[in-house]
C-alpha cells in the first residue's frame, strides 16, 4: 500500500509540480535500458514457464492442482519475482512525468499497474492456485513483443513510424489476452471445479470484474486511437 500510495503521491503532484518550470528530460539511455531488462525479464518469465510442463498440465478448462510438485513450487518462485517486476514496472510512468509527457499517464495506464500489484500481492499472500498463472504465462509472452516495439520506439520518430503498424496489434492482443482470463475466471466459479480455499470463488468473481474494467478501458484506447482518428482527419 505504500509503494502505491507513494506512485500515486509522485506522479499525480510531486512530479508535475516539480517539472512545471523545468525542461522535459530525455532520458533516451534510462528508456532503452528498462524496455531492455524487461524485455529479457519477460522472457525469463516465459522460459519459466514453459520449463515447469506447463502446456501438459494446464488449460483454460478447469484443471487438476498439483500444490506440492516441485514444478508448482518453481511456478510460484516464479510469480514472485514477476510481482517485484510489476513494482518495477512503476518506473514508466515515473520516465513519462520527467519528460513531461503527463497525457500518457492516462486512467487505463495507472490503473492498469495499480491492480497489478493489488492483486499480484493479494494472490502470493492469500491464494496461490498454480492455475491461475496459465494467464501471466500469456502476459509475459505478450510483454515481449510490446517492450521489443518499445524498444525499437525508444531509438527516436523515424524508427517509431517504421514500426507503428505494430502497435495496434499489440493492444489487440492483449484484449484476447483479457478475454482467456474470464474464460479461465469463469472455470474456477464452476462448484464441479476443485478449489483449495472456498473464498476463492468469490475472489475470481472481484477478479473478473477488474479484468472486465481493463478490457472497457483497452477497448476505449482502441477505439479512440486507432478507429476515430481517420474520422476526425476528414
Amino acid at each position: 500500500m505504500m509503494i502505491i500510495f507513494g506512485y500515486l503521491y509522485f506522479i499525480r503532484y510531486i512530479g508535475p509540480r516539480y517539472m512545471i518550470s523545468r525542461t522535459p528530460y530525455k532520458l533516451k539511455t534510462l528508456m532503452l535500458l528498462y524496455n531492455f531488462i524487461q524485455i529479457l525479464a519477460n522472457l525469463w518469465m516465459v522460459q519459466e514457464f514453459i520449463s515447469s510442463d506447463w502446456f501438459s498440465k494446464y488449460t483454460l478448462l478447469c484443471s487438476e492442482l498439483f500444490p506440492h510438485s516441485s514444478n508448482t513450487l518453481k511456478i510460484f518462485n516464479s510469480m514472485w519475482w514477476l510481482f517485484i517486476l510489476k513494482i518495477f514496472d512503476l518506473t514508466e510512468t515515473c520516465i513519462f512525468v520527467l519528460r513531461k509527457k503527463q497525457n500518457q499517464v492516462s486512467t487505463l495506464h495507472v490503473y492498469h499497474h495499480v491492480s497489478n500489484i493489488f492483486f499480484g500481492w493479494f494472490y502470493l499472500k492469500y491464494i496461490l492456485d498454480e492455475r491461475v498463472l496459465l494467464l501471466t504465462l500469456f502476459n509475459c509472452s505478450i510483454h515481449v513483443i510490446m517492450y521489443m516495439y518499445y524498444f525499437v520506439s525508444a531509438w527516436g520518430p523515424k524508427y517509431q513510424q517504421k514500426i507503428y503498424f505494430l502497435k495496434p496489434f499489440i493492444t489487440k492482443i492483449q484484449m484476447v489476452q483479457f478475454v482467456a482470463i474470464i474464460i479461465l475466471g469463469l472455470q474456477i466459479l464452476n462448484p464441479a471445479c476443485p478449489i483449495q480455499e472456498k473464498f476463492h470463488s468469490v475472489v475470481a468473481a472481484f477478479f473478473i470484474g477488474n479484468i472486465l474494467i481493463l478490457l472497457y478501458l483497452f477497448y476505449d484506447f482502441y477505439k479512440k486511437s486507432y478507429t476515430d482518428k481517420p474520422k476526425k482527419k476528414e
